[in-house]
């Protein structure tokens, strides 16, 4: 099993200095929230697929809070998934034409998750075109600050265009909004389903319009 964090008890209760990596307070802080926020990640981390851990656990402990969020995010999603009942059958899968990988292979669907930061709208759009076609429906789930007027404004423009639906490998949508390591729990899912997909997504759970905290 994979330590995530440094062993041994912590005196420093100091809040986080100017510019202090994420993952740098978190590991040093001695306050019971961040003991418990290390308790939830090794818990998850040791539940992550013993050869695809030692990967996420270096992205977590990144100096960039930009890489500590996204590897925090897909291991909030693995965790999701199980506690949803879905069978992970690969993690990165490989796909036949192309190297690249979404971030994870479910019965029925690809899961890809990402934290958006700025353009919603482009960052889907690449996620949309960047595997080719695909033999099952592709959910991306996205960690973005837009509420659900904005995400619901995006989607339009990326899905329907002059001409009728667009980008159509884009079954659905799972959004989150700003979850991080310590907030997850208070955070609702939304799930929004393209109007009219190559494959559509059979109705699944995907926790949508609940609280984190309820399903994890």
């Amino acid at each position: 099993m994979i330590d995530l964090f440094e062993h041994g008890p912590r005196w420093d209760g100091r809040p986080p200095h100017p510019k202090e990596p994420a993952f740098a307070y978190l590991s040093r802080s001695a306050s019971p929230e961040a003991d418990v926020v290390r308790s939830t990640l090794d818990d998850w981390l040791g539940a992550y697929p013993p050869q695809e851990a030692g990967n996420l656990a270096a992205r977590l402990r990144s100096r960039r809070d930009d890489q500590h969020l996204a590897a925090f995010f897909e291991l909030l999603l693995h965790r999701l998934l199980q506690a949803l009942g879905h069978r992970i059958q690969a993690v990165e899968p490989k796909l036949a034409h192309t190297w690249k990988s979404p971030d994870f292979q479910l019965e029925g669907f690809y899961l890809e998750g990402i934290s958006a930061q700025g353009d919603l709208h482009g960052v889907l759009k690449r996620k949309a075109s960047r595997y080719g076609a695909l033999d099952r429906p592709l959910v991306v789930a996205v960690n973005c600050a837009e509420d659900p007027a904005g995400l619901r404004r995006a989607l339009d423009e990326l899905w329907l265009g002059p001409r009728g639906p667009q980008r159509r490998i884009l079954s659905a949508v799972l959004a989150v909004e700003l979850a991080d390591p310590w907030n997850f729990r208070e955070r609702p899912l939304r799930l929004i389903r393209h109007p009219s997909p190559d494959f559509p997504l059979p109705p699944i759970d995907l926790g949508d319009g609940r609280l984190l905290g309820e399903l994890i």
